[in-house]
């Protein structure tokens, strides 16, 4: 039987096949071993089971089971690699995605420093004057410089007036002995302690 089934050693559909002859005739002896048959009765079953499957050119069946089988171990095989290649092929691409997102960011960084160390000047002061942390002191500079560049407009004597004021009003600085108006109108303060 098996030089009927099998051409030669890389015949995998003859070899698969005659594995599925031989699974048969082994399944044939063991029903009639469990039937409790005689063991010469189970020899001349087997014995005719062999004969019939040459007789009635079975063999073609068994060659055919065999490349159905074989086919539908390939798919099997096929479908476990595609999945397990998708699988891998997901897992890479995250990797692939997160190490591009991490290198632009990178890359967005060290372009923004290489940016702001090789600003000019002008550009440092405005960023400096226009950003939220010294907010208070570029406001002060702005109004001081606005303030100075409108003295330029005014006369000596009103120039004289404002500053008067302004060291009287915030810094609480009096000149000599010359009470203002507004200091005449006022009652005396009793020192604070």
């Amino acid at each position: 039987m098996f030089a009927s089934l099998v051409t030669d050693d890389k015949d995998a559909i003859g070899l698969i096949a005659y594995a599925l002859y031989k699974h048969k005739k082994h399944t044939l002896a063991t029903t009639l071993r469990n039937e409790g048959r005689e063991e010469n009765d189970i020899q001349t079953q087997v014995q005719t089971f062999h004969d019939q499957t040459l007789q009635h050119n079975s063999l073609d069946d068994y060659r055919d089971k065999a490349t159905n089988f074989l086919n539908q171990m390939i798919k099997e095989v096929e479908t476990r690699e595609k999945e397990k290649y998708q699988k891998e092929k997901a897992k890479s691409d995250k990797e692939h995605k997160s190490t591009l997102t991490k290198e632009k960011t990178k890359l967005f960084n060290k372009i923004k420093n290489y940016q702001e160390v090789n600003r000019e000047w002008y550009e440092k002061l405005g960023s400096w004057l226009l950003s939220g942390i010294p907010s208070i002191v570029s406001s002060f500079i702005v109004t001081c410089l606005l303030l100075g560049a409108s003295m330029f407009l005014v006369s000596e004597a009103k120039r004289q007036e404002v500053f008067t004021e302004l060291a009287s009003k915030y810094l609480g600085i009096q000149q000599g002995a010359q009470p203002t108006k507004s200091s005449a109108n006022q009652k005396p303060q009793p020192p604070s302690r």
